[in-house]
């Protein structure tokens, strides 16, 4: 089972095929480690642990690579990242009173970023969430109020629509590293050639700019 820290349960979302990548991205190897177990490190270094894992196209190479996380595989993958989403709703405990997701390729987000985000949700109740590239984003937060709406998920429509949609709710965190993800193997030479960190303040103004990786 998930931790319940204040009734949170953690969803990392590893669905999807990585096309443009061309293999799975999720076990690419950081400091001996896959990047997947880093996320999971990052969301136990946050004070949480066992986060649910939603796998799809790889899920047979990661279950061999990593058998101990807990990984759950969602047969409809390829219907895309809101179907995902309302698949790992179905997955999460009845008793959760909120949901962290976390993208499983968002390789700069440490366990203070998490924790900045927890402690926010646990101050205010409310959505919390990152905010980069000039809009609201994930990881983030959800209350059980808003379990119906995330269950409703379907394509390619992910949760964003959802952190848009708030009035006067949400709190966002700047969070511009939340930005960098690895969709080609450039991406991935790239963060290895910043040291596999992310350089740049933890915090940004909401107005900052978008280039992340110059």
């Amino acid at each position: 089972m998930s931790n319940t820290r204040h009734g949170l349960t953690t969803v990392i979302l590893a669905a999807g095929a990585a096309q443009r990548f061309g293999s799975c991205k999720h076990l690419l190897l950081q400091e001996g480690k896959s990047l997947l177990q880093h996320r999971v490190d990052a969301v136990r270094q946050a004070g949480l642990s066992n986060p649910f894992i939603i796998t799809g196209a790889w899920h047979n190479a990661m279950q061999q690579a990593v058998p101990n996380l807990n990984l759950h595989y969602h047969r409809n993958w390829k219907k895309g990242l809101g179907s995902s989403i309302g698949f790992a709703m179905d997955c999460i405990p009845d008793t959760a009173q909120g949901v962290l997701l976390l993208l499983g390729d968002q390789v700069a987000i440490t366990g203070e970023h998490i924790a900045q985000l927890l402690r926010n949700w646990e101050e205010s109740g409310n959505v919390v969430c990152a905010h980069y590239q000039g809009a609201p984003g994930v990881p983030a937060i959800f209350p059980h109020s808003q379990f119906p709406a995330l269950r409703k998920l379907e394509g390619d429509k992910g949760a964003k629509a959802l952190l848009k949609a708030q009035t006067g709710a949400l709190q966002e965190t700047p969070m511009p590293s939340a930005a960098i993800d690895i969709d080609t193997p450039d991406d991935w030479l790239r963060w290895q050639n910043t040291s596999n960190k992310f350089t740049g303040p933890l915090t940004e103004p909401l107005n900052s700019g978008d280039t992340l990786w110059n």
